[in-house]
């Protein structure tokens, strides 16, 4: 089916509650909400969420890049042409692999909408029954992070996710005092998000090692290559790569540096394409993935969840709950807003992506095209 448009719509949601990191405490984000249309109206539908200071792409540089670059190169092509439209975003523009994500995830949404099949079906079939949760625990005060991996715990969550990189002797305070309440039976994972320094934080790794961590997670600047194979053969526990992997070429240049122990995919960062073919790859390699988060909507986190069911090298806990987190939605329907008791999430009913805008985001889409013509 021949592409004829694109709808987008930027959007500010607030959050419950304050959701620290290393470089950044948020208690809200920008969204962007894409709508792809086909030829006789039938749509896709995908979100992007600003990156920014983790990544470095906004909802205001993927706006201008799919008007000005991607749409028009793409524009009257044969959705199922999947190949031949990843090529022409190449040559496009290089680079904006959120951009271009955004456009992938909303093709695979139409196809499957076209073929009246639920997305999954398209991406390998349903592998999983359910998708596992994490309890994620962002850097506020030592207090409330204890308390809140304990309540995770005791409403069921087998796995904690905890930020660290502030500052070395806190963060190997807060891990020891958060893994002796969440116990020894449940997983803990904690991540940098870049915040650490190899140096200073080496010594404060090794005696994280004692807290029986399952990942340490993206602990130093993306660009320090030589740092994390450092990291990974001097210490037990695997080192999780997440920002340092956008595309299969990344992910390749961390295996050949021995870089690398497992891999955290984020479909918004790569594209349900580019996140399989990072799967195959890191399968190849005998390392494991899991499906992460980047503060999407129930849009992305749908799309997160058919890729998850439907990967079979996605063999950890996953973490595609953030909607939990917002104080509003962008669909009608409200699956996400809470796990459940078994903190799972099950297979998205319905076709495609299986979920639907609300009536007044539809309304506010603006058309590309349209905005194109005019000028």
């Amino acid at each position: 089916m021949k592409i004829t448009d694109v709808l987008l719509k930027k959007k500010f949601i607030e959050f419950k509650y304050s959701y620290g990191i290393s470089s950044a405490s948020f208690t809200g984000e920008y969204f962007l909400v894409l709508k792809l249309i086909g030829e006789d109206g039938v749509f896709g539908l995908s979100d992007s969420v600003t990156s920014i200071p983790f990544g470095y792409e906004d909802v205001g540089t993927m706006t201008y890049i799919i008007k000005n670059y991607l749409f028009p190169a793409i524009e009257g092509m044969d959705s199922f042409d999947m190949e031949a439209i990843e090529r022409k975003m190449a040559q496009a523009t290089p680079g904006h692999p959120m951009a271009k994500a955004a456009i992938n995830i909303a093709l695979h949404d139409l196809n499957a909408k076209i073929l009246g099949l639920p997305l999954y079906q398209l991406l390998g079939g349903k592998y999983y029954e359910s998708v596992g949760m994490v309890g994620a625990v962002g850097i506020s005060n030592t207090e409330r992070m204890i308390r809140e991996a304990h309540e995770f715990v005791q409403n069921g969550c087998k796995t904690i996710k905890m930020k660290i990189g502030t500052d070395p002797q806190t963060d190997l305070e807060r891990v020891r005092e958060v893994r002796n309440i969440i116990g020894k039976d449940v997983a803990f994972r904690v991540d940098a998000n870049q915040g650490c320094n190899l140096n200073e934080y080496m010594p404060i790794f090794r005696k994280m090692e004692s807290c029986d961590l399952e990942f340490l997670e993206q602990p130093l600047p993306v660009w320090d290559l030589d740092g994390y194979k450092k990291l990974c053969a001097a210490l037990d526990m695997p080192i999780l790569i997440d920002e340092g992997v956008y595309t299969p070429h990344d992910l390749l240049t961390l295996i050949k540096l021995e870089a690398v122990d497992a891999v955290n995919i984020k479909i918004l960062k790569t594209g349900l394409t580019g996140g399989k073919q990072i799967a195959a790859i890191a399968e190849s390699a005998g390392l494991p993935c899991l499906v992460g988060s980047m503060f999407e909507t129930s849009i992305g986190t749908a799309a997160s969840l058919h890729f998850a069911l439907s990967t079979r090298n996605v063999t950890h806990t996953s973490e595609c709950g953030f909607p939990t987190v917002l104080k509003e939605d962008v669909i009608e329907e409200d699956i996400y807003s809470e796990l459940s008791e078994s903190y799972t999430w099950d297979v998205p009913d319905g076709i495609g992506l299986g979920v639907h805008l609300k009536s007044t985001m539809d309304l506010s889409l603006v058309s590309v095209k349209e905005e194109c013509d005019q000028k």
